[in-house]
């Protein structure tokens, strides 16, 4: 018998390493600033990424994990009220992929716009939604309609219809080919409980196809009401590429971890993603929060 046992892998580390290995074509190409361009965007280039101007301010954008996530984060004016930071936190469970962080990178506190996307070469149609989604959110509705046009044509009632069922019909092959067991509901069409080993994520897919919300919930009985708590998970919000956030629940406020993942050319590499995310936030939440 050895001396030391190999610890076995969480369910969020085999799921990036079935990623790692299921990736076709590496990270993203230079495809990012052909794209800013395209849509008028002004750009300048760091080393540190790419920074684009948004509604008079900054969005800073950059691949992370080796280049196979797209991130992109913009700092805007808020206060650390309790209200406010839990309005917040009840936002980020919006099916859309940008959510707010709370960022002290070189030890100023800064409230932040922040998405995430997976990428698989270069994902257009994702990287245009996160764009759009952004750019909206800070209120660059110029940008966010060039965005939007260049992802696709305006759609009527019966495209987003089709656009929907393309999207369900995605979810059930990416969660065979992952080997993720999910149950459905006929009276709640459009959401799946997936099967994982802290139990229950809720895939939950928006309404016009674009986007699949996925949500783990948290033990959590801290209310919204103390500042420090809700500053602390805005920060836990800024870790990776999943969120915290709040929803009302009949007994309290109910914390759950999340992430959103573009839904309209779902991949299993990227459901793979989003859930491996969801799973990790949750590990490290439990983990400090028991400390």
């Amino acid at each position: 018998m050895p001396l030391f046992r190999k610890k076995s892998q969480s369910q969020a580390e085999r799921l990036a390493s079935w990623r790692s290995e299921s990736l076709q074509r590496g990270g993203a190409d230079d495809g990012l600033a052909a794209l800013l361009e395209e849509l008028g965007a002004g750009v300048s280039v760091h080393n540190e990424g790419t920074v684009v101007e948004v509604a008079g301010g900054h969005l800073f954008v950059g691949t992370i994990d080796d280049g196979t996530t797209l991130s992109g984060w913009s700092p805007f004016e808020g206060t650390y009220d309790a209200a406010e930071l839990a309005t917040l936190l009840r936002r980020n469970l919006d099916p859309v992929l940008v959510w707010t962080s709370r960022s002290d990178v070189g030890g100023e506190e800064e409230l932040g716009a922040r998405f995430a996307v997976p990428l698989d070469g270069f994902e257009r149609g994702a990287v245009l939604l996160a764009l759009e989604t952004m750019a909206g959110s800070l209120g660059d509705e110029g940008l966010a309609g060039r965005a939007r046009d260049a992802r696709e044509p305006p759609r009527g009632e019966a495209e987003e219809q089709h656009a929907n069922a393309r999207a369900a019909e995605a979810i059930n092959v990416a969660l065979e080919a992952v080997g993720l067991h999910a149950e459905t509901d006929a009276e709640r069409p459009g959401i799946w409980s997936v099967s994982t080993d802290r139990g229950a994520v809720e895939a939950i897919l928006r309404d016009t196809g674009e986007s699949l919300m996925l949500m783990h919930e948290l033990q959590y009985s801290r209310g919204e009401d103390d500042l420090e708590t809700l500053r602390w998970l805005l920060g836990a919000s800024d870790w990776s590429s999943a969120r915290l956030g709040l929803a009302p629940l009949p007994g309290g406020p109910g914390l759950f971890s999340a992430c959103a993942v573009p839904a309209h050319a779902l991949e299993p590499q990227a459901l793979a993603w989003g859930i491996g995310e969801v799973l990790q936030l949750a590990d490290d939440y439990d983990r400090l929060a028991a400390g």
